[in-house]
């Protein structure tokens, strides 16, 4: 099977890389994800947005929620949905920091904490 299991993280920046708002982009397997620091927790999504193409590294976030900058849909950084537009919603990549270094799992989906 060509599937890497869910333990397999890539690193693909470090914590210095992220910007004074906590934000980076960075390419996965030729996918750009936006690496997004959300009350001290680190998120990473797809930064393309399904409805215009906007980078939605570039939007603005309020709580857990991040606006495209084109059009202001939002999206949870932490589900991947929209909570306006029925069935719109970005893919979201599981993450983790090894010191200093951020590593992203290359899989859709975020695995949630009880």
């Amino acid at each position: 099977m060509d599937r890497q299991a869910p333990s397999s993280f890539i690193p693909v920046a470090r914590l210095s890389d992220l910007d004074a708002r906590g934000r980076a982009v960075v390419d996965l397997q030729g996918d750009r994800v936006a690496l997004l620091r959300v009350e001290g927790e680190l998120f990473a999504i797809q930064d393309t947005c399904p409805h215009r193409g906007g980078p939605l590294s570039e939007g603005d976030l309020e709580g857990y929620v991040l606006h495209c900058p084109l059009h202001a849909w939002p999206f949870d950084v932490r589900s991947g949905l929209c909570p306006i537009i029925r069935g719109a919603r970005i893919r979201t990549y599981a993450v983790r920091v090894v010191g200093e270094e951020i590593q992203v799992a290359p899989f859709s989906g975020r695995v949630s904490n009880p």
